[in-house]
């Protein structure tokens, strides 16, 4: 089996440069631009980025670092190890929807009289952050007490308003329920959800870009379902992510961390 911590130590018996870990080719794309791409190992998994920073660590490998999502799993003040960095928001796609980048993604996608029609972009963007906030607390939730809740088989946006893009919460839970092998009954479900601000780190930024597909197809535009899908869309959100990430803070975090690698390696 081809391990990215075996690859790694294969390649520092030829580089002794510093190393950033991350968790797939998605952030290769998006950091490149900003750090040495002969840097960047993506380790298909935050799983495997995190088993190879412990690996990495044992084998006295110094010099490294890793960037992963904060998902659901992470301690709420951050890790203890400073070796392991997270994007801000709940993930990569979380940190640049913080960053405004889904507000132009509308812009350019959207069209101009829907989106003054309901109030304009940033208003848009709140309510789809508010309505994929109640999915927040339910994975919380189910990372929390283990339900074993299937979100990737349920689809959002066949679960809200096209025209408000407010969610059924009731169908949703249904739905949830119905497709898992979880003894988790609705009415727990449904009692998590609560307005809970959670650790403060918003909602997954895929749920948000599922919310928005759904917009782009009714409320601020008149696009097809194919080109407002998640995957889509995050691509397009990453793509336009280059300016927000250069003038951000968290990209000087990162940069000093690499460059406290560097010196390790020295």
């Amino acid at each position: 089996m081809d391990r990215i911590e075996d690859r790694i130590r294969q390649h520092r018996q030829v580089e002794s440069g510093p190393i950033l870990v991350v968790e797939g080719p998605d952030d290769l794309l998006l950091l490149r631009d900003h750090v040495p791409q002969e840097i960047i190992f993506p380790a298909d998994g935050k799983r495997n980025v995190l088993r190879a920073m412990d690996s990495l660590a044992k084998w006295n490998l110094v010099g490294i670092r890793a960037i992963v999502d904060a998902d659901f799993d992470e301690p709420e003040g951050g890790r203890d190890d400073p070796r392991v960095l997270l994007y801000e928001g709940r993930d990569l796609e979380g940190m640049l929807i913080l960053f405004g980048v889904l507000i132009h993604l509308l812009e350019h996608q959207g069209s101009v009289s829907k989106l003054d029609g309901a109030g304009g972009p940033q208003k848009i963007v709140g309510q789809l952050v508010q309505e994929a906030h109640i999915i927040a607390e339910i994975r919380a939730a189910n990372e929390r007490e283990s339900w074993g809740l299937p979100f990737d088989k349920v689809d959002i946006t066949g679960k809200a308003d096209r025209r408000t893009l407010r969610l059924d919460l009731s169908r949703y839970v249904a739905a949830l329920i119905q497709a898992s092998d979880s003894e988790v009954k609705a009415s727990v479900v449904l009692e998590v959800v609560v307005g809970d601000q959670l650790d403060g780190r918003g909602p997954r930024g895929r749920d948000v870009l599922a919310f928005a597909g759904l917009a782009l197809r009714a409320q601020a535009g008149s696009l097809p379902a194919a080109a407002t899908g998640v995957d889509v869309l995050g691509g397009q959100l990453r793509s336009s992510a280059g300016l927000a990430i250069a003038h951000s803070e968290w990209l000087s975090v990162v940069r000093e961390s690499i460059n406290a690698a560097e010196a390790e390696v020295r």
